[in-house]
């Protein structure tokens, strides 16, 4: 069978799938007993490896025996409001049984327990099968209660529960008329730290101190001994570097200085500005000083 006809085969399947899908789930209704239906979780033991996988069986099988007494479902799958849990207690021939039901959200509306001592395995299901009876006799018991006490609430009046209908708009509050926007006073904003003079007003520095230092080690002897003249004829020859160290540390202190006097010291421009100004009816000049 090529593509297309795998293709419009699913699409058959798919259609007759909708046609026969039985309609949406209509909103639960409060009473939780009401279909009879309770959804059964596959029982637990306290030592599950010491549990053959026949006594396993056996156990989950009855516990699916459905329909039980009063005609109460006993199923596995299903959106189900009920939940049936079992726990066995089993040691070497003794048992102990704990069934437990509850409603979807976990709250707990009853438990049963009971124990099998000394029994074989065919006594052990015959007693859990009495627990099953006795969960469904509390199950009727409990369905009955919720009938009679739904039976005994008043009846609501018309149109209670339902949203209220809209109605026009209303007046929530009154606002003040609009003020005119001032602007906040002006500030100056502080000069900003430029790091890169800084440093090169330390770096100028340090050249100018260095070429000092550099000049006058020039031509000096080489040692300290009593007649350097004689024992140590090599001198210091630094004074081209002395020289250059001293010439750029002048430089880059110029440069410096300026940059620090231009951003801490320097004050703006006094030369007044003169603006015309023209208005319908009317013509005038704007002085603006700064200082």
């Amino acid at each position: 069978m090529n593509r297309p006809a795998h293709a419009r085969l699913f699409l058959l399947v798919w259609l007759l799938f909708l046609a026969t899908a039985p309609p949406a789930r209509a909103q639960d209704s409060g009473n939780p007993y009401e279909k009879k239906e309770i959804l059964v979780f596959t029982p637990t033991w306290s030592d599950p490896d010491a549990v053959m996988p026949f006594l396993q069986e056996k156990v989950e099988t009855l516990m699916l025996e459905s329909p039980g007494r009063h005609d109460w479902k006993f199923l596995q799958v299903g959106y189900i409001p009920l939940y049936l849990r079992t726990h066995i207690r089993k040691s070497e021939n003794n048992y102990g049984f704990t069934l437990t039901v509850t409603l979807r959200n976990g709250e707990e509306l009853f438990k049963i327990e009971d124990a099998c001592e000394i029994c074989n395995t065919t006594e052990a299901m015959e007693k859990l099968a009495g627990l099953k009876d006795q969960v469904c006799d509390r199950l009727d018991e409990k369905a009955a209660e919720a009938a009679r006490q739904e039976a005994a609430k008043p009846p609501k009046p018309p149109g209670e529960g339902s949203p209220p209908e809209p109605k026009g708009p209303r007046i929530v509050g009154v606002l003040d008329e609009p003020k005119p926007f001032v602007m906040p006073p002006f500030r100056q904003a502080p000069p900003p730290v430029r790091l890169w003079t800084w440093m090169g007003a330390s770096l100028s520095l340090t050249a100018f101190v260095t070429g000092i230092v550099l000049l006058s080690m020039d031509d000096d002897t080489t040692c300290d001994a009593p007649y350097p003249g004689r024992q140590c004829p090599e001198r210091y020859a630094t004074g081209a570097a002395g020289w250059t160290f001293l010439l750029a540390g002048l430089a880059g202190g110029g440069l410096s200085g300026w940059s620090l006097y231009d951003l801490y010291f320097k004050k703006p421009s006094v030369v007044p500005r003169v603006t015309p100004t023209a208005s319908p009816g009317q013509a005038g000049l704007a002085l603006e000083w700064r200082f």
